[in-house]
């Protein structure tokens, strides 16, 4: 009877042991569960792989056209590339981007198709060329020279 009663305890003890290991496994699992900053409803836009639609040109305004294709750009962390479409040629460059905002654009070059709208396609390189700084608010990406917008991006959702 006594080693019916030790079995009984010894395996109550281990199974109160190996709940508790559950219930500590489960509790670690909570922390890396999806914190407040994450269920946000405005995700944190970076600059690097973000598709970024143009929205405007704030000192040169001018209809952006509606088309077939986004006007837009995007950076690669890994190769430091900009790519994008300008409304009717490609284009490609390098750029250089600081975690504080510096931001410099080099090397862009482009198809060169012939297109209705070449305002906008000058503009674009225009901004591009002269671009010292970037600030991302919300979903939205500024590329500036010092304190002036030269072109305003808005995110497009992946």
């Amino acid at each position: 009877m006594k080693q019916l009663l030790l079995t009984g305890i010894v395996a109550a003890s281990l199974l109160a042991w190996g709940c508790q290991g559950t219930s500590k496994q489960a509790a670690s699992d909570t922390s890396a569960a999806v914190t407040p900053a994450q269920t946000s409803a405005e995700p944190a836009w970076k600059l690097e792989g973000t598709k970024w639609k143009l929205k405007e040109f704030p000192s040169n305004p001018m209809e952006i056209p509606a088309g077939d294709k986004d006007i837009y750009m995007q950076f690669t962390d890994t190769s430091s590339e900009v790519r994008g479409f300008l409304g009717c040629n490609g284009f490609g460059g390098k750029y250089l981007a600081t975690p504080n905002g510096d931001l410099q654009i080099t090397n862009v070059i482009s198809t060169q198709m012939a297109c209705e709208r070449l305002n906008i396609e000058n503009a674009f390189g225009k901004a591009m060329e002269a671009t010292s700084k970037y600030t991302i608010e919300k979903d939205l990406l500024r590329l500036q020279k010092g304190d002036s917008i030269l072109a305003t991006f808005t995110a497009l959702k992946p």
